[in-house]
Order: C-alpha cells, then structure tokens, then sequence
C-alpha cells in the first residue's frame, strides 16, 4: 500500500509540473500571439485563445511608444503569467523587458 501512495504522490507531482510548464508555454504563446495581431492592428487592448493544453489571456497596454504586453496562461489547474515591454524599431519587435510576475 505504501508503494502505491508514493507512486500515485509522484505521478500527481509530475502532472502539476507538466501544467506549470504548459501554462508557462501558453502565456509566451499569448504574446507572440498578440505581437502577431498588433502588426496589423495597434489599436488591440485584448485577446484570448485558447490551445489542446490550456488558455491564454492577454492584455495589451500602450507604453511609451511601444506596448505593454501580460500574458496569463492556464493548463489544467496551473497559472503561469508574463509580462513583456515591447517597441517596433525598423519594422522588428525590440524586447525591452521580459519577466514572469509570480502572485
């Protein structure tokens, strides 16, 4: 019996870790997913897809001449969240800032 509860310990553990990872996955997604559609659309505030493992919720906010974008991805019951400053300079996407905000 205490083979089966490690065993079935371990296996939880590495699910929720896949999640993580996933989620983590899914919120990087969001904003190259919004780098794509702010190319032919500045004006977008908001968006959302969704993925066979997980979710992302973007919001996009102007930020001295370049955006603002924090990206919330979700896998199961993880939640991994990105935040990256952005600016268009000669046509390509400059990173001016990347970090994952922890809550």
């Amino acid at each position: 019996m205490e083979c089966y509860l490690k065993a079935n310990t371990e296996n939880q553990m590495v699910r929720r870790d896949n999640q993580s990872r996933q989620a983590l996955y899914v919120a990087e997604g969001g904003v190259e997913w919004a780098k794509a559609h702010l190319m032919v659309s500045p004006g977008l505030r908001l968006g959302s897809f969704s993925l066979e493992t997980g979710r992302a919720d973007i919001v996009i906010e102007p930020n001295g001449g370049g955006y603002k974008i924090v990206s919330e991805g979700r896998s199961g019951l993880a939640v991994r969240k990105v935040e990256e400053i952005l600016q268009i300079e000669t046509g390509k996407w400059v990173i001016k800032s990347y970090q994952e905000l922890h809550q």
